[in-house]
């Protein structure tokens, strides 16, 4: 998967949208309502779904090197942090009264398999950590489709998304356990990655048009507070579509700005996304978070220079080591 564009505008978003899961979970902490900044894993799912096109399409990539690269993107990061959750509950179980180091709980959450946690939710220990699961099916059916010419993937990849979207529908119980529409956003990205590889993107003014309108759709989906839970695909996926969409098309026509800043964010996203939910979790701790003026800023500031930290001094030397293995 080598030789793959870099897209500057993506890295952007995903800096962006870590840092609107942080927000919103710095607000549930303070008692402010910010649900829609949970979409932020809305467009992490539609970029995967570009991403995974992009960097594929083109070349020939084998099903097991897919998933070696993968596995060693985002497995080791998340298990090393869960594992350091798991031993903290464990030894200071006080502290993290929510929390259950079960074994099971445990062992389901290292291996990316969706269950109910001991309190009957559907979380992993390291609560971030649901999205991977989605992710892990994603990455195994498209992985297992790249036997398949390019054209015919496509439409196979379509058909088995569409099933595993509204599988839950007919067998309602599975609708937690990953079978409902959230895997049409990783549809619509991998047809938006397609679009690129076809040049068939909108011009700049209209991805402007798209990106404008897909954030001004976020922002009355938040004052009108709508009620997300059934159709979220539609209620935060069609924005965030819009998003990328706008973001992609922008790019590929010259009009995207080198933002530095917003880059190494983009960088450090994951660990921004795997670590915000503790060191924001140890602040409220600490100093309360009774004062929203106060502690929500704050919030993010610990919550970006602890994801920065990690990205530095773990993800990054540890992916550099693991990929030479991979290679």
């Amino acid at each position: 998967m080598t030789g793959a564009r870099t897209w500057q505008s993506i890295q952007h978003l995903r800096g962006l949208a870590a840092l609107s899961v942080a927000l919103f979970h710095a607000c549930q902490w303070s008692q402010v309502n910010f649900a829609t900044g949970q979409a932020g894993v809305d467009v992490f799912f539609v970029i995967s779904g570009f991403v995974m096109w992009t960097a594929t399409s083109g070349r020939t990539v084998r099903p097991m090197a897919f998933f070696a690269r993968r596995l060693v993107r985002v497995a080791p990061l998340y298990w090393l942090i869960t594992l350091a959750l798991a031993a903290a509950v464990t030894l200071v179980p006080a502290r993290f009264p929510d929390l259950s180091a079960d074994p099971r709980h445990v062992l389901l959450s290292l291996a990316f398999i969706q269950h109910d946690n001991p309190a009957g939710q559907p979380f992993p220990l390291l609560a971030p950590g649901w999205t991977l699961n989605y992710e892990a099916v994603f990455y195994l059916v498209f992985g297992a489709l790249l036997l398949l010419p390019e054209p015919r993937r496509l439409f196979a990849l379509t058909f088995a998304l569409m099933v595993l979207a509204f599988a839950g529908f007919a067998w309602p119980p599975a609708y937690q356990m990953l079978l409902n529409p959230l895997f049409l956003e990783f549809l619509a990205g991998v047809w938006l990655g397609r679009m690129a590889q076809l040049e068939l993107l909108p011009d700049r003014s209209m991805g402007w048009l798209l990106l404008g309108g897909g954030t001004a759709l976020f922002t009355l989906i938040q004052l009108v507070n709508m009620d997300w839970d059934l159709w979220r695909p539609m209620v935060w996926g069609a924005p965030a579509m819009m998003v990328v969409a706008g973001a992609i098309s922008i790019e590929a026509d010259g009009g995207w700005r080198d933002l530095r800043g917003l880059k190494i964010l983009g960088d450090a996203s994951y660990s921004i996304y795997l670590v915000h939910t503790l060191s924001i979790g140890a602040l409220a701790m600490t100093i309360g978070a009774w004062n929203p003026p106060i502690f929500i800023p704050l919030a993010m500031i610990v919550a970006t220079v602890s994801g920065l930290a990690c990205w530095a001094l773990v993800e990054r030397p540890l992916l550099n080591r693991l990929r030479q293995w991979v290679a």
